[in-house]
């Protein structure tokens, strides 16, 4: 009887080990990009490292040593250092000329980073992460062949687009949500792309539907249903036959009209209005909303929940942008569509730290405007950018009302005192003015001030 129970206790411990190593969490910086060039490689785009990571303009004297290099001007030969400690993780800088801030804070001592913390040095911006190996695979992956326009380097993101890869290739409906402007149109897209369904790609936004006019442009209607009905007309079911349907906003269609709906993904027998016969189709529905619930007082019941159980063996959430900061210059270079523009770091670091409610539509719209009033200049600086943007603290601090109040610029005696007490770190005079590091570089040269002079030799 021994046997028996020695053998059950050894594989318990066994698939307790295994669960512990498939969780087991590694660091990672998921570089968001330089304000030069917006995206980096996607060779580089994520450093992982377990217990050290070397952070600086050359590599240190182990080459086997993990090391995230740096080819900026900005920063230093050995710039900062990032070591485990306990369970966390410690970011220390290395007495670097410029130095190093996280989440908009200069660091002066050791410290403990967050999980999604965003590291500034030089002209770079990264995200702090610990991963999984899974999450790790995930984003290779999506790195090797991006599901959407762009691939992710968000361990979030990639996993979701894991799902969704697998998912595609069958027949099975999908419901997707997340908050307004995350794109879900844009997967839904990516997923009919990658079914390989031959036929149309035909999207529908329910709400910006008037209810009388849902059905009719759902199911279509035969000559003479009702008085419009002079000629009969195909309905976005038959339209999208052989191919995908997307209902954008599926929870604001009317509750009778989700019933019918969901007998139509049940037998897939389709009936135009005023005819008697119905149709057998193949057609792939794909839903979307933002939310599952209707807000108080409207006309709408939200998504009937025996409508979101046939969508899908559960709803499939896109992560805001703000929970996929890491992807913000690889998706402001693609709306860029090529366009070489340069930002301000202090301009790029806003992006960084903004919280995005409008999610990747609203990033879309922030960088084509000001990629337009930057038109003429040297780079995109905080003023280009939104209000909102060019507020975000540990950037620029603005009055609570009326025009943000600025120091008067510096006199010679003055800068030459900064730069002394900062070492010639032109980004903390900058900080410490409330403007910006090309501004202070003007200056220098206006009152013939070498920073070089003030900083310490390496």
């Amino acid at each position: 009887m021994s046997a028996p129970a020695e053998t059950e206790q050894s594989v318990t411990i066994a698939d307790q080990h295994r669960r512990r190593e498939e969780a087991r969490r590694v660091g990672g910086l998921f570089v968001l990009g330089d304000a030069q060039g917006l995206a980096p490689p996607p060779s580089q785009r994520v450093v992982v490292f377990d217990t050290v990571l070397h952070i600086g303009r050359r590599g240190p004297e182990d080459s086997t040593a993990p090391s995230w290099v740096v080819k900026d001007p900005l920063v230093s030969s050995q710039h900062s250092v990032i070591t485990k400690e306990g369970d966390g993780y410690k970011l220390t800088d290395l007495g670097s000329r410029n130095g190093t801030a996280v989440d908009g804070q200069m660091v002066k001592d050791p410290v403990k980073l967050r999980d999604g913390a965003v590291i500034f040095l030089g002209t770079q911006v990264a995200v702090f992460r610990t991963v999984t190996e899974n999450e790790l695979s995930a984003i290779q992956a999506d790195i090797a062949a991006p599901l959407g326009p762009v691939a992710t380097a968000s361990p979030a993101t990639a996993l979701v687009c894991q799902v969704l890869r697998k998912l595609a290739a069958s027949d099975c409906e999908i419901l997707l949500t997340g908050e307004t402007g995350v794109g879900k149109e844009v997967y839904a897209k990516a997923i009919h792309t990658l079914s390989g369904r031959t036929g149309r790609f035909v999207a529908i936004n329910c709400a910006a539907l008037p209810r009388e006019l849902v059905e009719s442009e759902l199911y279509g209607y035969v000559k003479g249903a009702h008085s419009q009905a002079r000629e009969s007309k195909r309905g976005l079911f038959e339209e999208a036959e052989g191919g995908t349907l997307f209902l954008d906003e599926v929870g604001e269609m009317p509750a009778d009209l989700q019933t019918k709906l969901l007998r139509f993904l049940q037998d897939r027998l389709l009936v135009p209005l005023g005819a008697t016969r119905a149709r057998r189709l193949d057609t792939r529905v794909l839903a979307a909303t933002s939310r599952t619930t209707a807000p108080k007082g409207a006309s709408t019941v939200g998504l009937r929940a025996d409508l979101a159980a046939r969508l899908g063996a559960e709803p499939i959430r896109l992560p805001p942008l703000r929970h996929r900061i890491e992807d913000v210059g690889t998706l402001a270079a693609f709306f860029l569509g090529g366009r070489q523009v340069r930002f301000e770091p202090l301009a790029f670091q806003a992006l960084a730290l903004y919280a995005w409610p409008g999610n990747v539509r609203e990033l879309e719209k922030v960088v084509a405007n000001a990629e337009l009033l930057a038109r003429g200049k040297e780079a995109v600086t905080l003023e280009d950018l939104p209000a909102a943007i060019a507020q975000t603290p540990g950037h620029a601090k603005g009055q609570p009302s009326g025009a943000p109040i600025r120091p008067p610029p510096p006199s010679a005696g003055e800068l030459e005192e900064l730069l002394q007490r900062f070492n010639g770190n032109i980004l903390r005079v900058a900080r410490e003015l409330g403007r910006t590091p090309p501004l202070i570089y003007r200056w220098c040269r206006r009152f013939k001030l070498d920073p070089e002079r003030f900083r310490p030799k390496e």
